[in-house]
């Protein structure tokens, strides 16, 4: 029986979500970037039986791409996809061709992280208001974050149930669903504590939103938007410029964490959930530079003692 391409993208993204155990914005991104392959095969006339497709389609494909995606970045991820699936089906033998080596990833300019410098992080902490429960919350967000490198869709799972009331180690649910212990400072601990003494509502969710237009406390979590929200406020309020997103926070961690544990990246790797340890390339480059920095300063020092 001849597959074609919709039933084989199907099965594929089938896979990626029932064993791969992938996220489900994981299989939604991937499902978007195959599609757009198969968009473009169909607007131009090449046929959609899987039998038929050559390297020649994919090529076009990706000469389509460097068109109409001017990100080096947004392209790479979108043929990621494509030639996992095509991997994938020769893998599982529903492809006579291993047609994955015919796709070509744009080479990507290195951006290192940047992470909350020490001295506005500081400022930013002790600045924080928590005397309304939505500036109690706000400050707990923050907290939380800085103290534990959790990725925002990690903090936000969360419920309250999952704060100890002894101790300082939970658990949060990754990329994968692969779980891993983080852990609380003390300041976190006082913040969330603090927070959670003060909720008056029945949702279990451990972030909420406020909003008084929600009527239903079940309805109540607070979403990627809106802690990307409290952020941009905050930032303005407490002149916290560097504090651009939520994602900044898990930059400071994993910055923080190498200064402090002199380098010790295979410790920042559990901490952050990474599953690779070219992931953090970017951030040993910061602290070197850090580094790099202080003796350079330091030689200024002795040169002014010889004066």
């Amino acid at each position: 029986m001849a597959l074609d391409f919709r039933a084989a993208s199907d099965e594929y993204l089938g896979w990626l979500q029932l064993e791969a155990n992938r996220s489900p914005n994981t299989v939604r991104a991937y499902s978007h970037d195959i599609r757009r392959l198969g968009g473009f095969l169909a607007d131009n006339g090449h046929s959609l039986q899987m039998a038929d497709l050559r390297h020649e389609d994919l090529r076009a494909y990706q000469r389509h791409l460097a068109g109409t995606l001017r990100s080096p970045a947004s392209r790479a991820r979108a043929l990621v996809a494509v030639r996992s699936w095509l991997r994938w089906l020769a893998r599982e033998r529903l492809l006579d061709l291993d047609l994955s080596n015919g796709i070509t990833l744009p080479k990507l300019e290195q951006r290192l992280p940047k992470p909350i410098e020490p001295e506005e992080l500081a400022r930013l902490l002790s600045a924080l208001p928590g005397e309304t429960p939505l500036e109690k919350r706000n400050r707990a967000l923050v907290h939380f974050l800085i103290s534990t490198g959790c990725r925002i869709s990690e903090a936000l799972a969360l419920e309250r149930t999952d704060i100890p009331r002894q101790g300082n180690r939970l658990i949060v649910t990754g990329k994968g669903s692969k779980q891993r212990p983080v852990y609380l400072t003390e300041d976190a601990k006082a913040a969330l504590e603090d927070y959670l003494q003060n909720r008056t509502d029945a949702c279990m969710a451990l972030f909420v939103n406020y909003d008084r237009k929600i009527g239903d406390d079940r309805a109540r979590r607070l979403t990627g938007a809106g802690a990307r929200h409290i952020v941009r406020r905050l930032r303005v309020q407490l002149g916290a410029w560097s504090f651009k997103s939520p994602h900044v926070a898990r930059h400071t961690t994993a910055t923080t964490l190498l200064e402090v544990t002199g380098g010790d990246v295979r410790l920042v790797q559990e901490v952050l959930g990474h599953a690779n340890l070219n992931t953090l390339q970017g951030y040993t480059k910061i602290v070197d530079s850090r580094k790099q920095d202080a003796y350079r300063r330091y030689q200024e020092f002795l040169d002014k003692q010889k004066t």
